[in-house]
């Protein structure tokens, strides 16, 4: 670690200037006494006109600090990375780093963000803690009502890399630590923004739970014979012995995610009855998920010898190209079954012990072979390291010469599973044309229960459960 300068946030240099203005108006009206004293020179006169201003002060601060928050929600309340130079970005419990970011309410449980900046350097970055609804909209609540501490401090763990080819410092946060700690369950967005412009550089989404009744989920699947092969259909009930809940079929939501994705969940889903302590949602309502493919991998963990998926590894003064093996569409083959980590990715470097700071940023090449393409569709390379997104950066470009789609990413030393995607013009993204879907996929489902009564003013998350899906 090295060293970096510190300056204020345009919050903390709000709140100095706020009380700065006060304490300086009160010492001016003091000295005013004295130079030229009233006749009748008692403090109520001036405490009187320092009430006043400070009323001025406050409306003039409230006016303030919404026109900061306006100037800072340039951003997504989603998994998104706003900077080119920010990569390998990943939130998760400390030590399990394929784990989703859930933790339990006042638990000694942490979650890592961990993230490169490729420039390289030392910038400060900056964090926070929003607290949203179920929808992922800003809940309209003062940060002291959902945080213990101090929102809107600085990174304070960062390191330099330690590589022949790539320059990159590499951050670490803990969340919750000991600046700041939420005190309410609920949904989270965390942002880190830098300090000298307040602009956005990632948000990350994260769920904090408190387990007060239990889900009782099954996976299987579909009963539907048009989807028999293809489908997973989802189940589940909740039972509240231990927690009072006056009116479920009203206070009760329920978002199941596919492999911890938000892009393809499904929300809102409510009950329709309960009877004593079993909370039902409705059997003829299925829940149904395209149960895709085992992903396709990547091992790039070592530059000595090539992986698992990799032909070949070239390595130049520069540069290191890593090309991976010819892929083709799947979706008119059988299944085959393997373990994977359900789209995730980890950083490790098989050549040396310290994977975060001696492992290099490689140009991994991909090839998708394609003998009729469809050319009014776009094709990417999605998975986590992509926040399920597509991207101008992992876009492949058909080339007619190889008859295929090709295209590089850089990405660090480690293991990714990824698929291939399509979108149209319309933005619709679609995997059956490359991967298609089998029920015999291994896919981890989770299951998280909001809860708001009548007149309450957050989203509560009551309990959370993982279902693997197996057959």
């Amino acid at each position: 670690m090295g060293n970096r300068r510190k300056t204020l946030r345009p919050g903390k240099r709000a709140w100095s200037l706020f009380f700065g203005l006060i304490l300086s108006y009160r010492q001016a009206q003091i000295f005013k006494l004295f130079i030229n004293p009233p006749i009748d020179l008692h403090t109520t006169e001036v405490n009187a006109h320092f009430s006043s201003m400070v009323k001025w002060f406050i409306l003039l601060f409230v006016l303030l600090s919404s026109f900061l928050q306006a100037q800072s929600e340039d951003f997504r309340y989603d998994n998104f990375v706003y900077m080119p130079h920010i990569k390998s970005v990943k939130l998760h419990h400390v030590g399990l780093p394929t784990s989703d970011p859930i933790i339990d309410l006042n638990s000694s449980g942490q979650l890592l963000l961990t993230f490169d900046d490729i420039l390289g350097g030392d910038f400060t970055y900056n964090y926070k803690l929003i607290h949203c609804d179920k929808d992922w909209n800003r809940t309209d609540m003062d940060e002291l009502e959902y945080v213990d501490g101090f929102n809107d401090e600085d990174i304070d763990r960062w390191f330099y890399s330690n590589t022949a080819i790539s320059d990159y410092t590499r951050y670490e946060l803990l969340i919750p630590n000991e600046n700041v700690d939420p005190i309410i369950s609920g949904n989270y967005i965390l942002l880190v923004y830098e300090d000298d412009t307040d602009l956005p550089v990632l948000t990350r989404r994260l769920m904090v739970v408190e387990n007060l009744v239990t889900v009782n989920p099954l996976v299987r699947r579909s009963i539907s014979a048009l989807q028999l092969s293809t489908h997973h259909q989802l189940e589940f009930t909740i039972n509240n012995e231990d927690f009072r809940i006056q009116n479920p079929q009203r206070d009760l939501f329920v978002s199941i995610l596919q492999n911890g994705r938000w892009d393809n969940a499904i929300t809102n889903k409510q009950p329709i009855f309960s009877t004593n302590n079993d909370i039902t949602f409705s059997p003829s309502d299925y829940l149904l998920f395209p149960a895709s493919r085992e992903f396709r991998f990547a091992d790039v963990r070592s530059l000595q010898s090539p992986g698992f998926g990799v032909h070949s590894i070239d390595k130049h003064p520069d540069r290191i190209d890593v090309l991976l093996q010819l892929d083709g569409p799947r979706n008119e083959r059988s299944s085959f079954d393997y373990r994977d980590i359900n789209g995730k990715f980890v950083i490790e470097n098989a050549d040396d012990s310290n994977d975060f700071l001696t492992s290099e940023y490689v140009d991994v090449h991909f090839t998708l072979r394609d003998l009729n393409p469809d050319l009014t569709k776009d094709v990417y390379v999605v998975g986590g390291f992509s926040d399920w997104h597509c991207l101008g950066e992992n876009k492949l470009t058909y080339s007619t010469k190889h008859q295929s789609y090709l295209g590089n990413i850089l990405l660090k030393q480690g293991f990714y599973d990824f698929q291939y995607a399509t979108r149209d013009q319309d933005g619709k993204i679609d995997y059956e044309v490359y991967e298609g879907n089998s029920f015999e996929t291994i896919n981890d489902y989770i299951f998280l229960v909001y809860y708001r009564p009548f007149g309450a003013r957050f989203d509560r998350i009551i309990g959370a459960t993982v279902e693997e899906s197996a057959f």
